[in-house]
């Protein structure tokens, strides 16, 4: 499971016995059924191993609670026809939130995957309590505007920049989120938002969006480079995410030694405006840059170097099916730099070792907060417990 979590789940979403959301069985049932679309009664025994009697009780059972529905009866040669169970996308809900050094984004998705709104603003004040009021007012308004009953919503999952100190949640983010540096962002975000809250990393979460509806849902395991004020990341491995010891697996910057060039965004926007522009935020930056803006190539020659280091390092260490460059990195830049780059892997015999390859994100919405939407649900429904 990703992420720290804090606040209780609304009872509307609690099975009849009162105090868990999903069985063991019903969670395996459910993420089928996610993974697939839709699937028969017949088919669900067959990939998850239960009897036939048990696959009819839980589907029975998760149809009474309005998770599941039935879709048109499907004829097979002969014999009665069987009717495929999908998820029922209005079930349940979950807020998804990447706090970021200028910014905040918001996305609002249904139980089965879907983005019913997506949005992002910039930071009206650093001030914790401020900023949780702002985030709070852009929930209720969108709720509002999408006709979502409160008690319908799981949670809000939160993702941050910044790496966790210990096994708590207290971040120790940029500068430019000085004020929420080593504070307990989970009883701060879940008495501020009034909901439940799970809270990670922006390259965990963002790992965990491109997995779901990325360029990650196709592979077992790869390496996630989120690219913004910083250098983080994620890590998937056999199909689940990786946080280690203290929620900081990804913290790929690390890997560089102090006098290198930086290969972050923050760095971009300082060439950008030393070869002429004029830009006070990585916002206003990443509205505007392409790959031929001055500056832009600058920053690029400089962060080669580095990010050949970091590759190299994955790909030794890890050795994932993929390296995805997203984050808040632009498409263009990110299929401007990667032909440039070059893993340290010399031949032996002729035979260099395999390598992967590299791609930028697929996720269309800004990834961290698709990520962190996707965190309540999966705790609530989909994740082994």
């Amino acid at each position: 499971m990703v992420g720290l979590s804090a606040g209780t789940i609304s009872a509307s979403m609690l099975r009849p016995d009162g105090y868990r959301t999903a069985t063991t069985n019903e969670r395996l049932i459910l993420t089928k059924i996610r993974m697939h679309g839709q699937l028969s009664q017949a088919e669900l025994a067959r990939m998850t191993g239960l009897t036939a009697q048990s696959v009819m009780r839980i589907i029975d059972a998760l149809l009474s609670r309005g998770i599941l529905i039935e879709c048109a009866p499907v004829i097979a040669g002969r014999g009665k026809p069987s009717t495929p169970i999908r998820l029922n996308p209005d079930a349940a809900y979950s807020v998804g939130l990447s706090i970021m050094t200028d910014a905040v984004a918001l996305v609002v998705m249904d139980l089965a995957g879907g983005i019913r709104s997506s949005a992002r603003t910039p930071l009206i004040s650093v001030d914790p309590v401020h900023a949780i009021r702002q985030m709070r007012e852009l929930i209720e308004t969108t709720v509002s505007e999408l006709k979502i009953r409160p008690d319908h919503i799981v949670g809000a999952g939160v993702g941050i920049t910044g790496y966790f100190v210990d096994a708590t949640a207290r971040v120790n983010p940029p500068k430019q989120l000085e004020p929420w540096a080593l504070v307990p962002l989970d009883s701060l975000l879940c008495e501020g938002l009034g909901m439940p809250v799970w809270i990670d990393n922006d390259g965990n979460v963002a790992a965990v969006g491109e997995a779901m509806v990325g360029a990650g849902s196709s592979v077992a395991s790869f390496a996630y480079l989120y690219f913004s004020a910083g250098l983080g990341g994620g890590l998937f491995v056999d199909g689940r995410p990786v946080r280690g010891r203290s929620g900081n697996a990804g913290e790929f910057a690390a890997i560089l030694p102090l006098d290198w060039p930086q290969p972050n965004l923050e760095q971009l926007r300082l060439s950008v405006n030393a070869a002429g522009g004029n830009y006070a935020d990585l916002n206003d930056l990443l509205d505007e840059v392409t790959p031929a803006t001055p500056g832009v190539m600058a920053w690029m020659d400089g962060a080669v170097r580095s990010l050949n280091l970091v590759i190299s390092s994955i790909s030794a260490v890890l050795d994932p099916d993929l390296i995805v460059f997203g984050g808040r990195m632009p498409k263009q830049l990110a299929e401007a730099i990667i032909p440039r780059l070059e893993y340290v892997n010399p031949p032996r015999r002729d035979h260099p070792r395999p390598v992967p390859s590299i791609v930028p994100s697929q996720v269309i919405d800004d990834a961290t907060a698709v990520g962190a939407a996707s965190i309540p649900l999966r705790a609530a429904f989909f994740d082994p417990t």
